[in-house]
């Protein structure tokens, strides 16, 4: 079992954790989230309009520092060294080689600091900067193209942008797009939006959200407090997502909730169908299911270690869980992997389940091996 109270270090100081026997025949070991930092200088891949606006980052003593439109895109609080000091994080090569002396095969990657783009209101500017980002990371993975699929970021403000965005996906091929978890002054639940979801379920790609888009962890006990808060799961954004009818009317649409952990979810279904049963006649809309049912037919949440969350697998489904390297944050499983799976194997009802949680159901929603 991977031991919560033990100390880690940095992830730029662990060594991979090397698996010293074969799991069981048929398991495929695939990290459903991992980071990829940006580079330095984005200009090829913006209009000429935007420039001189658009990201640019540097290294000093402390770590990578991105500017945007003038902005710090740095969380105050949060030691980026710490973070975002692992050279794999932009070296492909390097980032292959922990994979797979860790045993990994194929891993999904996010973004690393592109989501603060949120906090500006231009969202022409955004826009291009998503692109210019979708065009950067398709390019970090094309020598490993079998083994690393990047997530791309799609616009969240209307249907016209996410139609756009989401063609340049379907050009570049991507097999999965991401939007933000709280765009400000956006609300996924506004009947405006009603189109944007139509289009959204029309591309056709699991849509992703993740945890810590921004951070503020200044003050005494700030760096703990957020970063347990961010991982306190997605209880509002799937409630919202559900008792607004979205997932209802879109049947073909997959969520997935990412690094938010899985032990959130028995208590956020149990507590859904409950409030709907109580509160039935004030519902609007009505919906034709309890809520937990569009859980199991929409929704998936990803995990690194979750020992609370392992012991209720019967209640959220082994086939709605993920397993995640998070690579090469503080939190990854980094050096841990191997008793981080021994968990998984340990706890499921079967081996079968087992194996859908450490890769099976990534290769499956993901059609990674397509």
């Amino acid at each position: 079992m991977v031991a919560v109270h033990e100390p880690r270090s940095w992830p730029k100081h662990r060594q991979p954790d090397q698996p010293q026997s074969p799991w069981p025949a048929g398991t495929t070991v695939v990290s459903a989230d991992s980071h990829f930092l940006e580079p330095l200088d984005w200009t090829d891949h913006l209009p000429a309009k935007y420039r001189d606006r658009g990201p640019r980052g540097h290294w000093d003593k402390t770590g990578f520092h991105m500017v945007v439109d003038g902005r710090s895109l740095d969380n105050p609080g949060f030691p980026s060294e710490m973070i975002e000091g692992r050279a794999g994080m932009w070296d492909v090569d390097l980032r292959i080689k922990d994979m797979d002396a860790e045993g990994i095969r194929q891993d999904i990657l996010f973004p690393q600091r592109t989501l603060g783009l949120t906090r500006n209101d231009d969202h022409e500017f955004v826009a291009a900067c998503f692109r210019a980002y979708n065009e950067i990371v398709t390019d970090y993975v094309k020598p490993h193209r079998d083994r690393l699929f990047p997530v791309g970021i799609l616009p969240y403000w209307d249907e016209a942008s996410v139609r756009e965005g989401g063609q340049q996906l379907k050009d570049l091929g991507f097999k999965a797009m991401m939007m933000p978890t709280l765009p400000p002054g956006v609300f996924y639940n506004s009947r405006k939006l009603e189109g944007m979801w139509d289009a959204i379920e029309e591309i056709g790609l699991p849509l992703s959200f993740h945890v810590g888009e921004t951070f503020d962890a200044r003050g005494l006990g700030g760096l703990a407090t957020t970063i347990v808060v961010a991982f306190g799961g997605y209880r509002r954004l799937w409630c919202l997502l559900t008792f607004s009818g979205i997932l209802e009317r879109h049947p073909n649409l997959q969520c997935i909730f990412t690094e938010g952990g899985i032990a959130w979810v028995p208590s956020a279904l149990y507590d859904a169908d409950k409030i709907y049963k109580a509160f039935e006649s004030e519902m609007n809309p009505k919906l034709a299911h309890p809520p937990s049912y569009y859980w199991s037919n929409n929704c998936h949440a990803t995990f690194m270690d979750d020992a609370p969350g392992l012991r209720q697998i019967d209640l959220m489904g082994a086939d709605r869980i993920m397993w995640t390297y998070d690579y090469p944050h503080p939190e990854s499983t980094l050096g841990y992997t191997q008793s981080s799976i021994q968990d998984i194997f340990d706890a499921a009802p079967t081996t079968a389940d087992a194996q859908k949680i450490v890769g099976g159901n990534a290769i499956n929603l993901w059609g990674l091996n397509d």
